[in-house]
């Protein structure tokens, strides 16, 4: 008999921790600690609702630990309205929107400040749409000199040039295909420098080890040794509503 998705509570000491139980043709439970607080566990559909919250139990210390990280960064800040003062963030540093009246001109970045100029300041469509070209153009240039950075070193492990492209991805910082090209997400022009460079060596790497076997590891630590390092501040880099983002 098919079981509905349901809202359940954890409880654990002292906490009470609600989560969405739901069921799906799948082999293992997953569960999802979202940003915003909400937990997600995703059962097998041959489990029953008892064993489903039951393995969620056994969870319970994992599940307060990625609420404690995700608490860090709250209150979550509110969705962009693509006006003057508000905060934008690149290459891991925070900078300010200045909207002006003219002709409609690139947005640039001057100082601490992206500047963004359209006939009517008031439309927040067409400076939305100025702040995501610029977003774009920077990101191709940014991920293209990393690339041909990380290549120095990959290179001599064997691994050849891939194809780029970039584009929006709601659950993945990057990928790569057995065709030889490598996609990177464009929110990742949020994060720092070096969290850019992990993402594309994790992907160079993976053009070598289409898995994250021992031989993957190796081969992504002699590229990158510090690449623990890189992960864990790249895991602090969150969106609103959003899942966190995998590799």
């Amino acid at each position: 008999m098919k079981i509905e998705p349901s809202e359940q509570i954890l409880v654990y000491g002292e906490r009470r921790i609600p989560y969405r139980l739901q069921f799906s043709d799948r082999k293992r439970l997953r569960i999802t600690v979202k940003p915003d607080l909400n937990v997600v566990a995703n059962a097998p559909s041959h489990y029953s609702e008892e064993e489903a919250r039951e393995a969620v139990r056994s969870k319970a210390r994992w599940i307060l630990r990625q609420l404690a990280s995700f608490q860090e960064f709250h209150p979550l800040p509110m969705p962009h309205k693509y006006i003057s003062g508000e905060t934008f963030v690149y290459l891991g540093r925070q900078y300010r929107l200045k909207v002006e009246t003219g002709d409609r001109t690139p947005a640039k970045l001057r100082g601490r400040y992206l500047f963004v100029t359209v006939p009517d300041r008031t439309d927040s469509t067409k400076v939305k749409a100025a702040v995501d070209a610029w977003y774009r153009v920077r990101a191709e240039e940014v991920f293209r000199r990393y690339l041909e950075a990380c290549m120095e070193v990959a290179g001599r492990h064997g691994i050849s040039e891939p194809e780029l492209s970039i584009r929006n991805m709601r659950t993945r910082w990057g990928s790569c295909s057995s065709a030889g090209r490598i996609t990177l997400n464009l929110k990742l022009i949020y994060a720092p420098v070096h969290c850019i460079e992990y993402v594309i060596m994790h992907e160079l790497c993976h053009l070598a080890h289409h898995d994250h076997s021992p031989r993957f590891y190796r081969l992504l630590t002699r590229c990158m040794p510090d690449w623990e390092k890189r992960r864990k501040v790249l895991s602090q880099v969150v969106f609103l509503k959003a899942e966190p983002l995998r590799l």
